[in-house]
């Protein structure tokens, strides 16, 4: 399944392009076909129904960064408007510890890689375990075949999303683009250890989930 967390109850012309263009690719197809959409902290922790099928992977894909966090004056990461803990309390509300055990989690998000320990520590203090996580490291978009890809660029949001519908996310056409799996940080949370993945083996697990015919690899 997908969850979708925007800040409205509609979703916005972006997620649903990349909606469209993943449920297009027919290595993930199957796994998108049920989206859920909460734009509320309220719907985020309510308990999906039904629960996830036993290995079923979970599509998360919402807006994140990094802001100073009022809590602690410093800059922090977060994702779907949430601080990353409260991010792993609203996960672990929605599908619970048990409930999500044995999946592996797909951010379709920006540059919060960088900080995949501390979430998935923030997930181990919320319950969460026997799970496996993946991230990227800087822009991400997904491309017109249905293929998430990591964006290189110093440029804002702005100008980001502009030279990528510019480019009608074509991958090959889109300047900073790396091939599938590359810039994604991952790891995986067992008996609540947090053991880091190394970068070829995050590279083959993302191009084994949305390129295993290596298009964009």
């Amino acid at each position: 399944m997908i969850w979708i967390i925007e800040s409205k109850s509609k979703i916005s012309r972006e997620f649903a392009a990349d909606l469209k263009r993943l449920r297009a690719n027919k290595a993930v197809a199957q796994h998108v076909t049920r989206a859920v959409l909460n734009s509320t902290i309220a719907e985020m922790q309510t308990p999906l129904k039904p629960a996830l099928k036993p290995g079923e992977p979970v599509l998360v894909l919402a807006h994140s960064g990094y802001d100073i966090d009022p809590r602690s004056g410093q800059e922090a990461p977060w994702i779907g408007g949430r601080w990353l803990d409260e991010f792993a309390q609203d996960l672990a509300a929605k599908f619970t510890p048990a409930g999500i055990s044995g999946h592996t989690l797909w951010f379709l998000v920006c540059h919060t890689g960088h900080d995949i320990s501390a979430l998935a520590n923030h997930l181990v203090t919320a319950g969460v375990d026997n799970v496996t996580i993946y991230l990227p490291k800087n822009f991400m978009y997904v491309s017109k075949t249905g293929i998430p890809h990591v964006l290189l660029s110093d440029a804002d949001l702005d100008d980001v999303n502009r030279d990528v519908a510019r480019c009608d996310s074509d991958y090959w056409s889109i300047q900073g683009s790396q091939a599938t799996g590359s810039y994604w940080a991952g790891c995986s949370i067992s008996g609540q250890t947090v053991t880091p993945l190394s970068s070829a083996a995050v590279e083959q697990a993302v191009q084994a989930q949305f390129d295993p015919n290596e298009e964009e690899s």
